[in-house]
């Protein structure tokens, strides 16, 4: 942590990655709420249409999330039946498996014995974040071309007007990667296994359907 590069750069993002929730996600205004209960009802939706049948609920739960942070970064949302979006899915979950998995192991290795006995693993690790990067910095690309400097769209927008000349576009594609991870795989976790214990406790499921019906959506 001493080491850790906390320096200007570091404070000029993570002010901007607030400000750009604020804006566009979690913020006092309906722009977040509404892009989240949209998905919320998409996602209602296909359970509904699929009623009786077996569905991969954790599958859904992160292309939802998927969606929600790249209509947040990229200005882009996509069905849930779309195959551009359970390949973009796909790719976190190799990435996640790999990095939460093997990657553990191999981090316990000396460095020249990763060289040697995890070259296979490392080799896929590059390889799929660099093939998602390739997808951000299409994204980057299309982005500058259509760039209105006074209606900034999401997060790329905000970041390169507050950047102007100094952008620096291996520092901007590695801050729109690292919205990803958590907001996919964790939170997709979390409610899938939320999930599972409402539907096991017939009581606290309930509970809470009343409290949505007495006290509504607007709490």
């Amino acid at each position: 942590m001493a080491l850790a590069p906390f320096g200007d750069k570091w404070v000029h993002d993570k002010k901007l990655v607030v400000s750009c929730m604020r804006a566009f996600g979690l913020g006092p205004n309906e722009i977040g709420e509404e892009n989240v209960l949209t998905h919320v009802d998409c996602l209602s939706e296909y359970i509904l249409q699929h009623s009786g049948q077996e569905i991969d609920i954790i599958s859904l739960l992160m292309q939802t999330n998927a969606n929600i942070i790249l209509k947040i970064i990229f200005n882009r949302r996509f069905d849930l039946e779309d195959q551009f979006l359970k390949d973009f899915v796909g790719k976190w979950k190799a990435w996640y498996a790999l990095s939460t998995h093997e990657l553990v192991v191999v981090d316990q290795l000396p460095r020249w014995a990763a060289k040697v006995f995890a070259r296979k693993v490392i080799k896929r690790m590059k390889d799929n974040t660099e093939d998602l990067k390739d997808f951000i910095r299409n994204e980057v690309d299309e982005h500058l071309k259509t760039l209105d400097k006074d209606n900034p769209r999401d997060f790329i927008d905000m970041y390169v007007l507050s950047k102007g000349d100094d952008l620096d576009m291996d520092r901007l594609i590695n801050n729109a990667f690292a919205w990803c991870p958590d907001a996919i795989d964790t939170i997709s976790c979390v409610l899938g296994w939320i999930i599972l214990y409402v539907t096991l406790h017939k009581d606290v499921q309930k509970k809470m359907q009343d409290e949505l019906d007495n006290v509504g959506y607007q709490r």
